[in-house]
C-alpha cells in the first residue's frame, strides 16, 4: 500500500498532467492553423470571384458579344468566345449568352433547356435603399437545381447574371441581354481543398445549411474554424453571404498527441523505474523510521531514561519537520497548478475572443478599404467630368455669340465643326445642314474622310423615318450616333458623331449643344419666313408696298442716286369686279402681275404692288439704261388676253394698262413718285378716251 500511494499515484498523476498540456498545445497548434487556412481559402476564393466578375462584365461589353445577340455575322464566334472565356475561369461550369426575353443564344458546357425553364431572368433583387437603374444591375443568385450542375449528386450552384447593353441614352437604359454564368459549390470546395492536408475536412454553410462537406460542426467531435465570403462584383445589386468552415476530427488529434508523446515514452518507463526503485529503499528507510519510532514510543510507555528519550525525540522530532513540509509543499504545489489550469483556461477564452475581434476588424478594414478607394475614384471622375462640363459650357457661350455673328450655313457649319473638336478631340464629325431661304445646303467634316455625302444622308434619312432626334447608324463598318438638327420649316439637318460608345455626360453634352443650335436655326428660319411674309403680296406673291417703301427710303438716303420709277395701273379691274365678281378680279390681278413680271426678268428685280391694281418698277444705277427697253416690253404686251375664262361666250379678256414714268434725271427724288403717277394718270384718261370714242 505504502508503494501505491507514494510511487505509483504520484507517476500516475504526473502522465495525467504531462498528456493534458499536450493535448492543449496540439489542440491550439490545431485551431491556429484551421484559422489560417479558413483565412488564406477565403482570400483565395475572394480573389478568383473578383476575376470572374470583371471578367465577365468586360465580356459584355464585347463587340462580338453585343452584336451576337442579333447578327449572325458576328454570332457564329460566339462558340469560341464564350469556351475560352469558361476554360480560363476555373471556377465556371457553364457560360450563356441570353436574350432580353430570356432565350439562350449561345452556351458552353451548359443545359439550355434548364436554364429557360429555371426562371433566373424573372426572379427580382428588393432593396430598402433607392438605386439607380435597379434592373439593369449584374445579380448573383444560389440556386438549387441539378440539371444546371453537370456533376452527379451536385445541385447547388451560384448563378451570375450580367447585363448587356444596346444602348445608354440620357433616360433610360436599353437591356439587350444577358451573360449568365453558372458557379457550382463544389468548384469552390475543389479550390478549398487544395489549401488543407489529409486530416482536414471542409464543409459550405448558407444562413446554417451545409451546402457541401463532411464536417459534424459539433465541439465534441470536430476542432473548426470559419470565415465568412462575400460573392459579388463592383456594379452588383447584391451579394451573396457563404460560410466556409474548415475543420479536423477530434480522434486524429488525440492520435497526433499520441504520436507527439510516443518517442518520451520508454524514456518515461526507465523513469518510472527508478523512481519505484528509489521510492522502495525510501519505504525501507521509512519503515526503519517508524519502527524506531514505534520502539520509542515503547520506550515511552515502559519509562526509558531521558537519554533514550531525548534521542528518540530529537529523531521523531526531524522527521516530523520533513512530514510537516512535504505536506504544506504538496498543498500549495496543488493550489498553484490549480490556478494556472484556471488562469490557462481564461487565456484560451480571451485568445479565441482576440481572434474573432481581430477578424471583425480586418472584415471592417477590408470593406472600408474598398469604399474609399471606390469613393476616391468616383471623385476623381467627377473632378474630371466637371472640369470637361466648364470647359463645355464656356465654349457653348462661344458657340452662342459665333452664331449671333454668323452670315450662313457655311460658316454655321464651320464655326460647329471647330468648337465640337475642341471638346471631343480625335473624334469624327460629320455635319448637313439642309437648303432653306437665302442660305444653301452645307455637307461637311472633320477628322474623318466621307466618300459620298448623298449616300451618307439617304441612310440617314432612311433611319430617321423611325426616330429623329437621336439614332444610330453603319457607318464604316460600325454603329455611329446620329443627332437631328431641327432647322424650322419642317427641315432637319443632322451631326454624325464617328464614336461607337458615347458615354452619357458626353451624350448630354452634344444633346445640348445640338439643342443651343436647332434653337437659333429655327428662330433664323421663322424671322426670316415672318420678314418674307411682311415684304410679299399675298395674292401676287410680288413685293408690296412695304417693300417699296423700305427702297425708296434706302434710295433717299443715298447721295447722287440716279433712279427710275415706272408706276403701271390696270385698267377696267372696276368693271371686272362690278360685272364679274371680285374672284375674276382677283385672277385679273394675278394675270396681270405675271405678265409685268416677265417684263422685268432681266432688266431688274425691284418690282412691287403698291395698291389695288397699282404695281411699281425700279430701276437704279447702270439698270436705267434699260428703261426703254422696258417700256417697249410693256407696250408689246397690251392688248394680250390672259387666261382667265369669264364665261362660256365672253371668252378671255385682253389685259390692259396705263404705264408712267419719271426718273431723277427729270426730277429730284423727293418728287419723283408724284410725277410717274400723274404720267401714268395721264396715260388713263387717254386710254379711257379712246375707248369712249371707239365705242361711239
Amino acid at each position: 500500500m505504502l508503494l501505491i500511494f507514494v510511487a505509483i499515484i504520484p507517476v500516475s498523476v504526473l502522465s495525467f498532467t504531462l498528456y493534458k498540456q499536450m493535448y492543449n498545445f496540439v489542440y491550439q497548434s490545431v485551431n491556429s492553423r484551421l484559422a489560417a487556412s479558413a483565412s488564406q481559402i477565403t482570400a483565395e476564393l475572394k480573389h478568383s470571384n473578383e476575376i470572374l466578375t470583371n471578367g465577365l462584365r468586360l465580356l459584355s461589353e464585347q463587340e462580338s458579344v453585343v452584336n451576337g445577340i442579333d447578327d449572325l455575322l458576328y454570332s457564329i464566334h460566339l462558340p469560341d468566345i464564350l469556351g475560352n472565356f469558361v476554360l480560363d475561369a476555373p471556377l465556371i461550369e457553364s457560360l450563356y449568352l441570353v436574350e432580353a426575353d430570356g432565350f439562350v443564344v449561345e452556351s458552353y458546357g451548359g443545359n439550355i433547356l434548364a436554364l429557360e425553364q429555371s426562371n433566373i431572368l424573372q426572379q427580382r433583387f428588393t432593396s430598402p435603399f433607392e438605386i439607380k437603374d435597379l434592373e439593369s444591375k449584374s445579380k448573383v443568385y444560389l440556386v438549387d437545381n441539378y440539371s444546371l450542375v453537370g456533376k452527379s449528386g451536385q445541385h447547388h450552384s451560384l448563378v451570375h447574371v450580367v447585363p448587356i447593353y444596346s444602348d445608354r441614352a440620357i433616360d433610360r437604359i436599353v437591356v439587350k441581354g444577358y451573360l449568365i454564368a453558372v458557379v457550382p459549390i463544389y468548384k469552390l470546395a475543389e479550390v478549398a481543398a487544395n489549401r488543407l492536408d489529409d486530416q482536414e475536412s471542409l464543409a459550405v454553410f448558407y444562413r446554417e445549411e451545409q451546402l457541401l462537406g463532411n464536417l459534424i460542426g459539433d465541439d465534441a467531435y470536430d476542432v473548426t474554424h470559419a470565415s465568412r465570403l462575400i460573392i459579388s462584383g463592383r456594379n452588383y445589386q447584391n451579394s451573396v453571404w457563404i460560410k466556409i468552415k474548415v475543420g479536423q476530427r477530434l480522434e486524429s488529434l488525440a492520435n497526433q498527441v499520441k504520436e507527439a508523446m510516443a518517442p518520451g515514452m520508454a524514456s518515461s518507463i526507465i523513469v518510472i523505474g527508478l523512481i519505484i526503485v528509489v521510492v522502495m529503499l525510501f519505504a525501507h528507510l521509512v519503515a526503519k523510521a517508524f519502527g524506531r519510532l514505534y520502539g520509542l514510543i515503547r520506550d515511552f510507555e515502559k519509562g526509558r531514561n531521558a537519554e533514550a528519550l531525548n534521542n528518540g525525540k530529537l529523531v521523531i522530532r526531524e522527521f516530523a519537520d520533513v512530514a510537516n513540509l512535504l505536506t504544506e509543499m504538496k498543498g500549495t504545489i496543488g493550489e498553484q497548478l490549480r490556478t494556472v489550469n484556471e488562469k490557462n483556461v481564461e487565456l484560451a477564452r480571451i485568445d479565441k475572443l482576440r481572434a474573432g475581434y481581430l477578424e471583425e476588424v480586418q472584415n471592417l478594414n477590408s470593406q472600408l478599404e474598398y469604399k474609399v478607394e471606390e469613393r476616391t475614384r468616383d471623385l476623381e471622375l467627377s473632378m474630371d467630368n466637371l472640369a470637361q462640363s466648364n470647359f463645355f459650357f464656356q465654349q457653348l457661350v462661344q458657340f452662342r455669340r459665333v452664331l449671333e455673328a454668323s452670315e450662313g450655313n457655311r460658316q454655321i457649319a464651320n464655326d460647329a465643326l471647330r468648337i465640337l473638336s475642341m471638346c471631343f478631340p480625335n473624334t469624327g464629325l460629320v455635319i448637313h445642314l439642309p437648303q432653306s431661304r437665302g442660305h444653301r445646303m452645307v455637307n461637311d467634316s472633320l477628322s474623318v474622310e466621307v466618300e459620298s455625302f448623298e449616300q451618307l444622308s439617304n441612310r440617314v434619312s432612311e433611319k430617321s423615318r423611325q426616330r429623329w432626334d437621336r439614332f444610330s447608324i453603319e457607318f464604316k463598318q460600325q454603329l455611329v450616333n446620329v443627332f437631328g438638327i431641327r432647322c424650322g420649316g419642317g427641315k432637319m439637318g443632322w451631326l454624325l458623331i464617328n464614336e461607337p460608345k458615347l458615354s452619357e455626360e458626353n451624350s448630354n453634352r452634344i444633346l445640348l449643344f445640338i439643342t443651343e443650335l436647332s434653337a437659333f436655326l429655327e428662330n433664323r428660319t421663322l424671322n426670316e419666313e415672318l420678314d418674307h411674309v411682311a415684304r410679299t403680296d399675298s395674292l401676287t406673291g410680288i413685293k408690296n408696298r412695304q417693300a417699296f417703301d423700305e427702297l425708296q427710303f434706302s434710295l433717299e438716303t443715298q447721295l447722287d442716286a440716279e433712279v427710275g420709277l415706272f408706276i403701271i395701273d390696270v385698267n377696267g379691274l372696276k368693271q371686272m369686279n362690278d360685272e364679274k365678281g371680285h374672284e375674276k378680279g382677283d385672277q385679273l390681278i394675278i394675270s396681270v402681275a405675271r405678265v409685268l413680271s416677265d417684263c422685268c426678268e432681266g432688266l431688274t428685280g425691284d418690282f412691287y404692288r403698291i395698291g389695288g391694281d397699282e404695281f411699281a418698277a425700279v430701276l437704279s444705277g447702270e439698270q436705267l439704261a434699260s428703261a426703254s427697253e422696258l417700256n417697249a416690253r410693256l407696250a408689246a404686251r397690251q392688248n394680250n388676253q390672259v387666261g382667265i375664262d369669264l364665261n362660256s361666250f365672253g371668252g378671255e379678256p385682253l389685259v390692259s394698262f396705263s404705264v408712267g414714268y419719271a426718273s431723277t434725271t427729270d426730277v429730284d427724288f423727293s418728287g419723283l413718285y408724284k410725277l410717274a403717277d400723274q404720267n401714268m394718270y395721264s396715260n388713263k384718261q387717254r386710254y379711257y378716251a379712246e375707248l369712249r370714242q371707239t365705242e361711239l
